[in-house]
């Protein structure tokens, strides 16, 4: 179980960073999300006035890492954690969805999708957190929708199988699959164009032959996904496409 708490305005050379306190790390570790930026993951008893020093110890990796996710990253008024979004782009499929929002009790917020493509929350409207939130749950129903008869008609197209599919709102991998053959596949990829869709699927799939990075696994993949390579290559930015609203966790 993760807590969080915001580091203010604590910077790394001028990096802004979030402290992350994790009941399951053995050890800190640093990671640069697309939206949220870098974060520090301490285990529990960690002592904070040690940060300084690892942070310093990491100074080449921070400066490098920030320097390759700022294009990935939102205008700040987009980003902010105060702004409810006005609109959904799927490029997956072409859809844009309105979204609007109507007040209705405390504490409480659905998502209902109206005709003409729209997306109504109803509910505290004044509760950003909980707008987000149930915005993002919304797409996640959606992607199960729409992304796993995909994968299943991929699989079966190729003569590909799995043991179980599902989606998750995961916050950096664009999807996985373990040694017993489940896949998920992040939400977010609903926000991608289609043909990187698809190579995610592929990559996921080829994983049900060979798990791991072999030279079998990418001819594998080559099979099916020729330009797999310059696709691989776009994921590299794919983060640009998925609004803030929807890839950061606001917590």
């Amino acid at each position: 179980m993760h807590s969080k708490y915001q580091s203010g305005s604590k910077t790394a050379d001028g990096i802004p960073y979030t402290v992350q306190l994790s009941a399951r790390a053995k050890y800190p570790r640093l990671k640069m999300l697309p939206h949220e930026g870098l974060v520090v993951v301490i285990p529990s008893g960690y002592d904070r006035k040690r940060l300084p020093d690892l942070l310093l110890q990491y100074r080449e990796w921070i400066r490098k890492a920030s320097e390759k996710i700022e294009g990935h990253r939102l205008q700040p008024e987009q980003a902010g954690a105060s702004v409810l979004p006005v609109e959904a782009v799927f490029h997956y499929h072409g859809e844009r969805w309105e979204i609007a929002y109507r007040e209705g009790g405390v504490g409480v917020a659905e998502a209902f999708e109206r005709s003409g493509n729209v997306v109504e929350v109803c509910g505290d409207i004044a509760n950003t957190f909980l707008c987000r939130a149930v915005l993002r749950l919304w797409v996640k129903n959606k992607a199960h929708r729409e992304l796993i008869p995909k994968l299943r008609g991929l699989a079966d197209l190729h003569g590909l199988s799995y043991t179980r599919a599902g989606v998750r709102l995961q916050r950096s991998r664009w999807g996985s699959c373990t040694s017993a053959g489940t896949i998920t596949l992040n939400t977010k990829l609903l926000f991608l164009p289609p043909h990187l869709v698809h190579s995610v699927m592929v990559h996921e799939l080829c994983h049900t032959i060979q798990m791991n990075h072999s030279r079998l696994f990418w001819k594998q993949v080559e099979t099916i996904d020729a330009a797999y390579r310059t696709h691989d290559s776009e994921m590299k930015s794919a983060w640009k496409y998925v609004p803030a609203w929807a890839a950061r966790s606001d917590a």
